[in-house]
């Protein structure tokens, strides 16, 4: 049984570890088109190929450090420079990222855990939405190159 308010989310760029507090829901969409093929002769599928694989990432969380030289979702809007001044950069470089996110066992259960790592993950928008009386909360969505799954040890 694993229990889903223990996960954790790490997003790396360039060498630095961002841990996030994914409180609030993750989801990770490993996926690809695929193509049917079908003969003259019969009316049934005679084939299907994949083409086309991506990961949809998406992440609501809470937990965030709002100082602009400390806050990597400024590395999103500052591709290429490594700037921290919180200003968008006037270049078409994409920065991307990698993802960690780590299901432990509810504990007293089995210590097994899965982990995903999803790679050269881009961000096309960061939205940031304030309430009134309410925690910010981060939504993000993005679309990765790559995943793979592990167990790691406990």
């Amino acid at each position: 049984m694993f229990f889903a308010n223990q996960l954790t989310l790490t997003v790396t760029h360039e060498s630095t570890d961002y841990d996030l507090a994914v409180l609030h829901g993750c989801e990770i969409i490993p996926q690809a088109e695929h193509v049917e093929e079908y003969g003259m002769d019969s009316i049934f599928r005679e084939a299907v190929n994949k083409v086309k694989f991506k990961v949809d990432f998406k992440a609501k969380y809470a937990k965030f450090n709002p100082t602009l030289a400390d806050w990597w979702v400024m590395k999103v809007w500052n591709a290429g420079t490594g700037g921290s001044d919180g200003a968008v950069t006037d270049t078409n470089e994409v920065t991307l990222f990698k993802a960690t996110g780590t299901i432990t066992a509810q504990a007293g259960t089995e210590t097994k855990r899965l982990q995903a790592e999803i790679s050269d993950i881009y961000f096309p928008a960061t939205p940031i939405v304030f309430q009134e009386n309410q925690y910010v909360v981060l939504d993000l969505a993005g679309t990765g190159r790559t995943i793979a799954f592990s167990n790691p040890a406990a």
